[in-house]
């Protein structure tokens, strides 16, 4: 499977897991100029202590979107030919930090059913002004390995009570299998252990697509 990605991708997932093995939410994003190159990367960083330059962490407002978009240097003209890719849908937050940068195009891998803001386009005068393009997620095993983590990590945080929570209700209500995979891959530790043997990023997403085949 990871061969079959374009180097966007391949980077926002390379930050995801980045993310997932500091022990903060597994989610990552960069923007990648008018040629696909990648100019910026950024990672969920609330739970971390420390940042690069010019990103935040430590803080609720440290999502993936803000820090690659707080990373981009491109030129007011460049920004707007960029996209931004992220493995999640974005949250209120980053759509918003979104709307209010230079890009103008946004790639998802994988929907959010409990943050995923991106209907917030057209709602107001002022949100409907900007011609933005969005691309939904492109790849069903991608998007089941993503929500998968994403699932385990949540687990993992919170323990198997999270599993009657609303907020588990809404993934199974999209992608029913999903959860069950991440629970038994959370039971199973097979997810930490790979972690702890560092594996990378290409590895653990060609494993992840296997399992929920």
């Amino acid at each position: 499977m990871w061969e079959t990605l374009a180097p966007p991708w391949q980077a926002a997932l390379e930050m995801a897991w980045e993310a997932y093995c500091a022990n903060t939410v597994p989610i990552g994003a960069v923007v990648a100029d008018k040629y696909g190159n990648v100019v910026s990367r950024g990672r969920n960083r609330i739970m971390d202590q420390s940042a690069p330059a010019g990103q935040v962490c430590s803080n609720e407002l440290a999502h993936a979107e803000i820090n690659a978009l707080l990373s981009l240097k491109l030129s007011y003209e460049e920004s707007r030919q960029a996209a931004l890719y992220t493995t999640m849908e974005p949250c209120p937050l980053c759509m918003g930090a979104f709307f209010m940068s230079d890009v103008k195009t946004i790639h998802f891998a994988a929907r959010d059913p409990w943050a995923g803001s991106v209907n917030l386009l057209g709602t107001t005068p002022y949100l409907s002004r900007k011609p933005i393009k969005v691309f939904a997620p492109f790849n069903t095993l991608l998007e089941k390995a993503i929500l998968v983590l994403h699932i385990e990590w949540n687990i993992f945080k919170h323990g198997e009570n999270i599993l009657t929570s609303q907020f588990f209700n809404e993934f199974r209500a999209i992608l029913p299998d999903t959860v069950d995979q991440g629970l038994s891959l959370y039971r199973s530790g097979e997810l930490r252990n790979k972690q702890k043997m560092g594996f990378s990023a290409d590895q653990v997403f060609n494993w992840l697509t296997n399992q929920v085949q």
